[in-house]
């Protein structure tokens, strides 16, 4: 892969390693978007979601490479 990518391990299955690959196409058709702090606020109004069920690794996630590099 010529982009970041994950370095936690990651469940295929589960809704986050979705969310990653659309988080990597997205960073090369619209870098500089906002779809971490859209996730983010999400997550602080619904705060009953359970991420760890969704796939999200212990630890925190936001630092992947992935997550953490502005295109």
């Amino acid at each position: 892969m010529t982009r970041p990518w994950l370095l936690l391990e990651t469940d295929p299955l589960r809704v986050y390693f979705d969310m990653c690959i659309v988080k990597y196409f997205l960073d090369i058709i619209s870098p500089g978007n906002d779809m971490l702090s859209k996730m983010q606020s999400l997550f602080a109004e619904y705060p009953e979601v359970d991420l760890r069920a969704l796939g999200f690794p212990s630890g925190n996630w936001q630092d992947e490479p992935l997550w953490s590099t502005q295109s």
